[in-house]
Order: structure tokens, then C-alpha cells, then sequence
């Protein structure tokens, strides 16, 4: 008898275990939020070619381990391009460091020129590159 017990016993806690499990995809946390990060760094070469795409690193702080790059912020002014990173935060469960994140930031033009490229690094500050391309 005393067997038989055990055997329901383990049958319910084993099916309602698979029941907890089981998530209905429609109910699903997603758990993904973006955020306007300032960069800290950025490594930029001074010269270019035209049609030649320029790498140049940039750095920013993410206020937790789910944080990478979302995408570039851009806004154009003649020759001066002011750049915004926007850091896609994903997971619901993460780590509670602020890493640096490393990326490049890809610079082409069709036009000769000197261009200015304006980092934001706080609310009212940039670091800036100046390239000119030949």
C-alpha cells in the first residue's frame, strides 16, 4: 500500500512540475528595453578615402549585463554628425556589473572633405573625431 502511495505521489508532483513548465507563448515576459547611453571612448584614424568604409571604436558604459548595442543615433548638420548610442537591454535576469562595451562605428562618404563626428559623452558634452577624406 505504502508503495502504491509513493508511486501517485511521485506521478502528481512529476505532472504538475511539467504543468509549472509549460508557458503559453502569448503570456511570455519579454523583457527588452532601450536606453540612450553615453559613450566614454572613441578611437578614430584622422583620414579616409572616399567609398572607403572607416572603422572607428567607440566605447560605452551598459548599467547592467543584459546591455549591448541597439543601434547609432545620427543627426547630420552639413559636414558635423552628432552620434548617440542606443543600448538594447534584453533578458530578465542580469548580472549587476556595468560593463564596457566596445563596438565600431562604420564612416563612409562619397565626397571629399573634412567632417566633424560628434560623440555624446554626457547630456551637453561630445567627444569629437575629425576626418578628412580624401
Amino acid at each position: 500500500m505504502k508503495k502504491d502511495f509513493n508511486i501517485l505521489l511521485i506521478s502528481i508532483m512529476t505532472f504538475g512540475l511539467s504543468i509549472s513548465c509549460n508557458k503559453d507563448d502569448d503570456n511570455k515576459e519579454e523583457c527588452i528595453t532601450n536606453n540612450t547611453e553615453y559613450i566614454t571612448s572613441v578611437d578614430s584614424p584622422e583620414t579616409g578615402t572616399v567609398h572607403q568604409v572607416i572603422n572607428i571604436e567607440v566605447k560605452f558604459r551598459v548599467s547592467n549585463g543584459c546591455g549591448g548595442l541597439g543601434k547609432f543615433i545620427e543627426t547630420n548638420n552639413g559636414n558635423t554628425r552628432t552620434i548617440e548610442v542606443e543600448a538594447k537591454y534584453e533578458g530578465c535576469i542580469c548580472t549587476q556589473d556595468a560593463p564596457l562595451r566596445m563596438v565600431n562605428y562604420e564612416f563612409i562618404r562619397t565626397n571629399t572633405g573634412n567632417y566633424e563626428l560628434k560623440f555624446k559623452s554626457s547630456p551637453s558634452e561630445f567627444i569629437t573625431a575629425n576626418l578628412s577624406i580624401n
